[in-house]
């Protein structure tokens, strides 16, 4: 069962908060609101419940499209048809120059307009026109810090719950940490 509870309400995709279910691409759209918040210095949008979080996106993204209407449940298709349009505001006035580091030697591949193309395609109210978790982190922006090794890496080794079911000193505690953390190293290095 999907719960509309998934995600912190300000990271709340729109198909989340319009129950139309979800994919991996949710992420995105947080990731997405988190870095926007980073780059604004403040929350995107700050909505107070379901209804007004609709209503900030719609209000700074625009009314989505006709074929992203089709797709919704009836009842929420009328409330969203019925909603003011808005035509959204383009990323760079979302995003002007103002709040990103001027160009430096440090800094000279973080560049605004990438940045803003990168949130351009995360903050997508369409999930199926949203970029792809694959397409984004090749993304110019992101792809600086891309290590193919961290996103194909070994899977983690299963959990042990019975490790949690007995009662340990601190210095068992440290021990079986310290246990564990040198067999990742060796699992890392395979």
């Amino acid at each position: 069962m999907m719960t509309p509870y998934v995600v912190t309400r300000y990271y709340r995709a729109p198909e989340v908060i319009l129950g139309m279910g979800y994919k991996e691409n949710v992420d995105i759209w947080s990731v997405g609101c988190i870095m926007g918040e980073m780059i604004r210095g403040g929350v995107l949008f700050p909505g107070t419940d379901h209804i007004d979080q609709w209503n900030k996106i719609i209000e700074q993204l625009g009314t989505p499209s006709v074929e992203f209407m089709a797709r919704l449940q009836p009842t929420v298709r009328n409330y969203v048809e019925n909603r003011p349009r808005y035509p959204g505001y383009n990323f760079e006035r979302l995003f002007p120059d103002v709040l990103f580091p001027t160009d430096s030697s440090e800094h000279n591949r973080l560049k605004a307009s990438q940045a803003r193309d990168l949130l351009s395609k995360m903050l997508v109210i369409d999930p199926e026109r949203r970029i792809s978790v694959d397409d984004a982190l090749m993304h110019p922006y992101i792809h600086l810090w891309f290590d193919e090794t961290e996103v194909h890496g070994p899977a983690p080794a299963p959990c042990d719950h019975a490790l949690y079911e007995t009662q340990h000193t601190v210095d068992e505690w440290k021990e079986l940490i310290y246990q564990e953390v040198m067999e990742y190293g060796v699992r890392a290095q395979l």
